[in-house]
């Protein structure tokens, strides 16, 4: 279902994904251990493992939003929305490496964002033996539906710069590309509701320097916004893109 961002927060959401794949259910029977999810953030911001230790992460929200738990940066915990007032306890074993340093981003959609460290051994950066993920480079190589109703849109610091800024109503195609020499962005679909809120209509996330990405929507009339929503401490940034102007609009006919 829909959900609705106040935009005083300011401008993302990602869609409820099911607990039921592999990676959210691989830590079943493990260690409990709790995440506390409150309006100024989520703690604890860092938590101490051991390599290949199964976890069984007791998220709790006692915020007054709904709030989101993914892993990042190769972390492979899948998404999970946590509904105010609610829990949730997603699974997750981490990698046998001898030491790495593990990222799941705990946030309110287009608000706060923490960044919460799972520490194995030293913590000398991320399973190296890590196999690459491929649903997301699915993401990043998705090819185009055919539709001549496309946006393209090129991502640099710190703008979105998008045309046609006027498509038509029902299936449309964007590409992203990332003109960054070394950053990397991303591209939320969000429609624009009454009271200046937002609904997420879908994203592509995680575009390499140099690289592209597609993704293809049904969308109805309206008016949209694309936006980069990359926060520090993900995807190796020190900065807020959304809060650094990464964003624009177009409008669905």
């Amino acid at each position: 279902m829909p959900r609705r961002i106040p935009a005083a927060l300011a401008v993302s959401a990602l869609m409820l994904i099911a607990l039921a794949s592999a990676c959210a259910r691989s830590g079943e029977g493990g260690r409990e251990v709790a995440i506390t999810q409150r309006d100024d953030g989520c703690a604890p911001k860092s938590i101490d493992v051991t390599p290949g230790e199964k976890l069984k992460l007791v998220v709790k929200n006692d915020s007054g939003s709904d709030y989101e738990v993914e892993g990042i940066d190769g972390t492979k915990l899948e998404e999970v929305v946590v509904p105010e007032g609610r829990t949730r306890t997603p699974g997750y074993t981490v990698p046998s490496a001898a030491s790495g340093t593990y990222k799941i981003k705990c946030y309110i959609p287009a608000g706060i964002a923490t960044i919460i460290e799972l520490v194995a051994g030293d913590g000398a950066g991320s399973d190296p033996t890590a196999e690459p993920d491929p649903e997301a480079d699915a993401t990043k190589e998705t090819t185009s539906n055919g539709d001549e109703n496309n946006v393209v849109a090129r991502l640099t610091e710190w703008k979105i710069e998008a045309a046609p800024a006027t498509v038509a109503a029902g299936s449309v195609s964007f590409k992203a590309t990332n003109d960054s020499p070394a950053m990397i962005h991303e591209l939320a679909v969000l429609k624009v509701l009454e009271g200046d809120e937002f609904e997420l209509q879908g994203e592509i996330e995680d575009i390499d320097p140099g690289a592209s990405g597609e993704i293809s929507l049904d969308l109805a009339s309206g008016t949209y916004q694309l936006a980069c929503l990359i926060v520090p401490g993900e995807a190796g940034s020190t900065e807020d893109h959304l809060a650094q102007g990464m964003k624009t609009r177009i409008v669905v006919e």
